[in-house]
């Protein structure tokens, strides 16, 4: 397969290249944060930077075997630095170096280094990082494919792109953007994303935290993930789990069910979107509503299937999007109703509503007439799959095809 270069992430990433400044990538396994790396030192390596001033440890792979802790990190970089000339330091996987986040304090006090790292837990490396190395540390979020990306990715390996926008877009919202999807058939794509589940579940929830109940775990995660889109409540979940409990018994259930949602959060499965009340124009601390990282995996997650809902993927998809190119997003919050998305950047806004057709004047009206309401000057969309142009009364309407790969655009004031 030919590699897809990366140019919306590394766009935001090079101009930090030779800054005095930790650059953490971060994401959900698989999603190509290891690729991303080869391809920000090959742009280096072309900028005439030696390949001996490029060192580079695969913290999961032979590379990086025997790279555990200060000592051990600080000897194989002594044999290895040679001149007081500018270093470029990629750690892959960092979380598997204890005590990671002092043994990067070390290496950028001590080395003319600029250093690279890979994680997939935000509580480890966000946190801690945060936490040691305040304003040393620059993070990007990576994300699986865009749609945009998905399209370029099989035009490069000569992949089929079905015959119309649509059917094409649909594919894409069904089995998502993960990079090594492509490597098989169709059928091959829900075990993959759910052997990723199992491997993440394995690997980096239930060892970091021991004595869970992996069972409920499982059961909950896989609902959150496959249920995205919906206002989080775990107090409601906790009742529909165990329906017979006590009212203090389900309020310590909806305590661990809290904490499940973060490890979800946590390990990137999930994205949190938090409501914005429209009439306050204020952000709120209340309900979050949960997206999945990516909608293949959604899907694969949904029992027996039972959970794939156009509408709900395109939401999904349509978020994840918003987020990958820059946005702050919330959901809006009307007195009566709500709008899909509250999409903010430099403090303009434009507010969004999602839906698979206007397929009747009942649906146009249902997802038109929340925007409507909403005193504010800011543009107001509906993102839908309706080819033709169906904007009225002041709302815009944008074909999801045409929204995705960049034909149309939103606009915020």
């Amino acid at each position: 397969m030919k590699i897809l270069k990366r140019e919306r992430y590394l766009a935001k990433i090079r101009p930090w290249y030779d800054k005095n400044f930790i650059l953490a990538l971060t994401g959900i396994r698989r999603c190509g944060k290891s690729e991303l790396l080869k391809q920000i030192q090959e742009e280096i390596l072309a900028s005439g930077v030696p390949q001996n001033h490029i060192l580079s440890f695969d913290l999961e792979g032979k590379s990086g075997k025997g790279l555990v802790d200060l000592d051990s990190v600080e000897k194989k970089l002594d044999t290895l630095i040679k001149d007081d000339k500018r270093y470029y330091v990629f750690l892959d996987e960092v979380q598997h170096i204890k005590n990671f986040e002092e043994v990067l304090a070390y290496i950028r006090d001590s080395y003319n280094a600029a250093l690279f790292v890979t994680g997939s837990n935000s509580k480890l490396l966000h946190g801690k990082l945060q936490d040691r190395l305040t304003g040393r540390a620059k993070e990007f979020v990576i994300h699986p494919f865009s749609y945009e990306e998905s399209r370029e990715f099989r035009e490069r390996n000569n992949l089929p792109i079905l015959d119309s926008p649509n059917k094409d877009l649909l594919d894409y919202l069904v089995y998502g953007g993960m990079p090594q999807r492509y490597d098989g058939t169709e059928e091959d794509v829900y075990p993959y994303l759910k052997g990723i589940y199992s491997s993440i579940v394995e690997k980096d929830i239930f060892l970091n935290h021991k004595g869970m109940n992996k069972d409920l775990f499982k059961r909950v995660s896989q609902y959150l993930i496959s249920s995205s889109g919906r206002v989080f409540s775990a107090l409601t979940l906790a009742k529909t789990l165990n329906p017979s409990l006590p009212i203090e018994k389900l309020k310590n259930q909806a305590n661990v069910l809290t904490n499940y949602a973060q490890y979800c959060l946590e390990s990137y499965f999930l994205e949190a979107c938090s409501p914005y009340y429209l009439q306050g124009k204020e952000a709120l601390s209340g309900a979050k509503k949960f997206y999945a990282v990516d909608t293949g995996l959604r899907n694969a997650l949904s029992s027996d299937n039972r959970g794939f809902d156009i509408g709900f993927s395109l939401e999904n998809a349509v978020f994840l999007e918003l987020v990958s190119r820059g946005y702050e997003v919330s959901y809006g919050k009307l007195r009566k109703g709500e709008v899909d998305f509250v999409v903010s950047k430099n403090r303009k806004h434009c507010f969004i509503q999602v839906c698979y057709l206007l397929s009747s004047q009942e649906t146009k009206e249902r997802e038109f007439k929340p925007l409507e309401k909403i005193e504010s000057r800011s543009p107001c969309f509906v993102i839908s799959m309706d080819e033709a142009d169906l904007s009225e009364n002041g709302v815009g309407h944008l074909n999801a095809f045409d929204f995705f790969t960049g034909k149309k655009d939103i606009v915020l004031l």
